[in-house]
């Protein structure tokens, strides 16, 4: 069995040798031929990089990062030297020169924050991490597991697709490594999973094989020494891959262990110096001290006093170079150090910090002041513009005062703002119209005389028919305000008129005439089945027939419009066909009440601005169709001019009537 172990080691041994010799070689053979510094130094990098597989490498592997390392720094490379130092900074941890290592990864680490390297800080604070690991202080390494974590989890690292493996690399191992030292092993088995799962995800030889001789550590230390021989044995041909003889060392010492245990002294002494011998050539110090001091155990239960002497020798030897009190001193001596510059670098940041927020108080003292003078300033300017326009105030309200007296009575408007207001808003939109057709007309003039000089007849044409049309655009909108001017003075204005005795229906009549034929001269197209019950009961009653007429006819108006605006709806098919526009006055005495109905079937008012239609300048008429006075000054002449009342019955889509009431007051 020895025999068939060693000749299967032998094999994949040579295998891995010389895939190992040949990279290296192809590697002399471009540095031979590269003649700028940059170049040769990346080679000398990666030969220093292939030393764990080597059994000569490890010698030569520091000797090429230090060349490389004086090449970085005379062609003033910063980012090569970081990475040179980070692999200087591995291989004395690997060598478990710990005081060197420690010492390194502290000067990388600073260089690589003043080079604002945010992967080179991950591996120089990783190497610190990975020294106080081996060193067997598992607080401090566990104190660094975080500082990694919070890093990976920085800007830098989010959305990387190579997250995880820096995650596994940078500290999951490491935290899993720290609890089994602590003998925390559910904790430290939860982060050896995790390990194993990802490198198995990944095809990972490397991961791979430091996951499963992990795990066999472990599962040992829990006294699952099944569970442990099976990753050992499915670790061991990953480590030939991966070229880590540092974790084949482990898993044979793992065997040689258990085969202790069982009481097979002579294989697991075969394990042990295979360890051992493999453990000298790679110069790998914890494989040594654990394989001397596990064969010092076997030779002296074998009652082989000599050769279980010589191996403790060796391991006492071998722990007083790897963890004397020298390297215990200089440890503590790097670490204060260490500690020193960061209180130091953390007082000054704070002292920068002070002196910046003493700046901003002073500068925020000024700012205030600066304030403070310019708000004086501006309110002397503001209580002197405050006098003057307290004057111009003084002066606007008299004369609005003398406007209000000359446009509203006090009776018929609701506010002097609301008025203003629908003034305002109505006169401007005719009067824009007839400035902006004359300052046209006055440009096409000019064209006109242009081309008449010309002897342009035809253009003289076209451009007189323009001006005719922008002439007649000019006297409807004139009109139009003119008729909006006469409605709010009528509104506003308190009636003069004197009652007499009028007979109701024939004034009903004669507006109902008026209206309809003064509709027809408009629009030739208008037409409508009128329909009037007159109750010939009623005698003359004390009115002012100017008055109640505009009421009459303001009504009727309304009416005719809302029958002609349903019957365009119906010609477009938005109501249904057949319909026949129609309105109808009636009169009808009351005891001591005359009535006067106007109805019509059009659309109807909303429900929802029922109450806002005896408002001055409410209109559901569209712009320039309606001034929003009619139904208003109706209102004030009924129930203030003459103690009636003004009422409307409505139904959407079916249509609306108007009852005027009058007090039956005879002559």
């Amino acid at each position: 069995m020895k025999k068939l172990f060693s000749f299967i080691f032998a094999i994949l041994l040579l295998l891995s040798l010389s895939a190992q010799n040949k990279r290296i070689d192809s590697l002399k053979m471009l540095l031979q031929n590269e003649n700028s510094d940059s170049g040769r130094a990346e080679m000398l990098y990666q030969m220093g990089r292939l030393r764990l597989s080597d059994l000569d490498a490890n010698d030569s592997s520091l000797s090429y990062l230090w060349q490389a390392l004086v090449l970085a720094q005379k062609i003033n490379n910063t980012q090569q030297e970081i990475r040179v130092r980070n692999a200087m900074a591995e291989l004395y941890n690997f060598y478990n020169n710990y005081p060197e290592a420690l010492e390194l990864s502290f000067q990388t680490l600073k260089l690589a924050r003043q080079a604002k390297d945010t992967l080179q800080i991950l591996w120089a604070t990783r190497e610190i991490m990975k020294t106080y690991y081996g060193m067997g202080d598992y607080n401090k390494a566990l104190e660094y597991t975080e500082i990694i974590e919070k890093l990976l989890h920085s800007g830098y690292f989010k959305g990387s697709d190579s997250l995880e493996f820096y995650k596994v690399i940078g500290y999951i191992n490491f935290r899993a490594g720290s609890y089994e030292g602590m003998k925390q092993y559910d904790s430290a088995l939860h982060y050896r999973l995790i390990s194993h799962k990802f490198s198995l995800s990944g095809n990972d030889p490397q991961g791979t094989s430091i996951s499963l001789v992990n795990l066999g550590n472990l599962y040992a230390k829990m006294k699952n020494a099944d569970s442990a021989l099976t990753y050992w044995e499915r670790g061991i041909p990953y480590t030939f891959r991966s070229g880590r003889m540092d974790l084949w060392v482990d898993a044979n010492l793992g065997i040689a262990g258990l085969l202790k245990q069982k009481g097979k002294i002579d294989s697991s002494i075969f394990y042990a110096r295979q360890a051992l011998d493999r453990s000298g050539k790679i110069k790998y110090n914890k494989g040594l001290m654990i394989a001397d001091s596990l064969l010092s155990e076997l030779y002296a239960g074998d009652h082989r006093f000599d050769s279980a002497y010589k191996y403790m020798k060796s391991f006492i030897a071998i722990k007083d170079k790897v963890f004397g009190r020298q390297k215990a001193v200089q440890i503590q001596n790097i670490t204060f150090n260490e500690t020193l510059r960061q209180e130091r670098l953390e007082q000054e940041r704070k002292e920068a910090q002070q002196q910046y927020v003493s700046r901003l108080k002073i500068y925020s003292l000024l700012a205030g002041l600066s304030m403070l003078l310019i708000l004086a300033i501006i309110l002397y300017r503001s209580n002197k513009q405050k006098h003057k326009a307290n004057i111009q105030i003084d002066r606007s309200f008299k004369e609005l005062q003398a406007t209000q007296a000359q446009l509203v009575q006090s009776e018929k408007m609701a506010s002097l703002g609301e008025l203003t207001a629908g003034i305002a808003h109505e006169i401007q939109n005719p009067l824009n119209f007839v400035n902006n057709f004359s300052e046209v007309n006055e440009e096409l003039v000019k064209e006109l005389k242009g081309e008449a000089d010309k002897g342009n007849l035809e253009e003289v044409k076209a451009i007189a028919n323009d001006i005719a049309f922008n002439s007649e655009k000019i006297n409807h909108h004139g009109k139009r305000a003119d008729t909006i001017v006469k409605g709010m003075l009528q509104h506003s204005r308190a009636s003069s008129g004197q009652k007499e005795p009028t007979d109701i229906n024939a004034l009903t009549d004669e507006y109902l005439r008026l209206a309809y034929h003064g509709l027809r001269a408009k629009d030739k197209s208008f037409n409508a089945d009128v329909k009037t019950d007159f109750d010939n009961n009623i005698e003359k009653i004390n009115i002012i027939p100017q008055d109640i007429g505009r009421v009459i006819l303001n009504l009727i108006n309304n009416a005719f419009y809302a029958v002609t605006d349903k019957k365009k709806h119906t010609s477009t098919g938005s109501v249904q066909n057949g319909y026949e526009p129609t309105v109808s006055v009636s009169t009808k005495k009351t005891n001591d009440k005359v009535e006067i109905k106007v109805s019509d079937n059009g659309n109807g008012i909303p429900e929802k601005v029922l109450d806002k239609i005896f408002q001055p300048f409410f209109t559901t008429k569209p712009t320039g169709q309606g001034t929003g006075l009619g139904l208003s000054l109706a209102y004030d002449i009924v129930t203030k001019g003459h103690g009636g009342e003004l009422k409307v019955k409505t139904k959407e889509g079916e249509g609306s009537e108007f009852i005027i009431q009058l007090p039956n007051q005879y002559a």
